[in-house]
């Protein structure tokens, strides 16, 4: 082989090099990949969390809003709030729709059935005249907080918390309301709701 020929023969890479730079190349670009996905995992992570915080921080300020301005009735006065552990009614003032203003209407706040069985804090409004017509009717539906793994609801009178409420037996309104859940990956949460009107009302017999 004449000089020329050896000089272009080294300057070449070889088979084996050749393999063994892909293969390099091709790890590399695994591990670059595999960080660059658990990136975007803890990203995406990071961001459900962030807005199922957000919803739990807004559907309690609604609960807190409507359930502390709980009254007793609109119709001949009368005393009107019943509640167990999946569920609660009553009438409030205050409505889910900041333009739906004037008047009072019937809330039920109850533990549903979500997506893919996960259970959600949900509300179902109407005005309190057309549920006085229609005690099954609803005009708004609303899921306040999903992703709940356990919810419940108990009620209370000074220190003393009981399962269950019925304002017409008990002559008065709960003077607070407690709630029990647990958001999806999250600690159990409880929110402490006192219902200012109660205070007022206590000992009064219903009509």
């Amino acid at each position: 082989m004449s000089p020329v020929d050896k000089s272009a023969a080294s300057a070449g890479f070889t088979l084996l090099e050749l393999l063994l730079a892909l293969t390099l190349t091709g790890l590399l670009c695994l591990v670059a990949y595999s960080s660059l996905n658990i990136s975007f995992k803890a990203m995406r992570h990071g961001e459900a969390a962030a807005e199922q915080m957000q919803e739990l921080r807004v559907g309690e300020t609604i609960l807190r809003r409507s359930l502390s301005s709980a009254v007793r009735g609109s119709l001949k006065n009368s005393l009107y709030f019943v509640g167990d552990a999946k569920e609660m009614q009553f009438f409030t003032p205050v409505p889910l729709e900041s333009y739906n203003l004037g008047g009072f209407y019937h809330w039920r706040v109850l533990a549903g059935q979500g997506e893919l069985d996960q259970g959600v804090l949900a509300v179902e409004q109407t005005k309190n005249v057309n549920w006085y017509r229609d005690p099954a009717g609803v005009e708004v539906r609303q899921i306040l907080v999903g992703q709940l793994t356990s919810l419940r609801f108990a009620y209370g009178q000074g220190d003393q918390e009981v399962a269950t409420w019925d304002a017409k037996n008990a002559g008065a309104l709960p003077d607070w309301v407690r709630v029990y859940l647990t958001p999806k990956g999250k600690d159990p949460l409880v929110l402490f709701i006192p219902i200012h009107v109660a205070a007022y009302h206590h000992g009064t017999s219903a009509q």
